[in-house]
């Protein structure tokens, strides 16, 4: 039989991984108070691939004090910036579909009475 793998994650490169993932948020951040949203997804898309990475390193990873007060400052970062971005987003979904709706009553009233 062979034998298990063993597999090495340093606190450094989860506290990294966790920078990046802090640094892709401040991104889509910025992105959504440009109102730039197909870069958003864009973004959003790329971190998701991190996050798929992270999560198995995360669970084989030991940390001491110091890297969990680093890992935990940035996930409250990260939380900080997911709701802003959530608040932005709803800001404009909400706007979306005021402006629809007006462009659907629009489109009735010139359907009944634009003839």
């Amino acid at each position: 039989m062979g034998r298990p793998s063993v597999f090495f994650v340093s606190a450094a490169q989860i506290i990294a991984n966790y920078a990046s993932l802090a640094a892709l948020t401040g991104q889509m951040r910025a992105a959504a108070l440009r109102g730039e949203w197909d870069t958003l997804i864009s973004i959003e898309q790329e971190r998701s691939k991190l996050v798929a990475t992270l999560k198995p390193l995360d669970a084989a990873a030991q940390l001491d004090e110091a890297a969990l007060r680093s890992k935990d400052q940035l996930i409250s970062e990260i939380l900080a910036g997911d709701a802003e971005i959530h608040k932005l987003t709803q800001t404009w979904m909400s706007e979306f579909q005021l402006s629809r709706k007006s462009n659907l009553q629009e489109l009735r009233l010139l359907r009944e009475y634009g003839r």
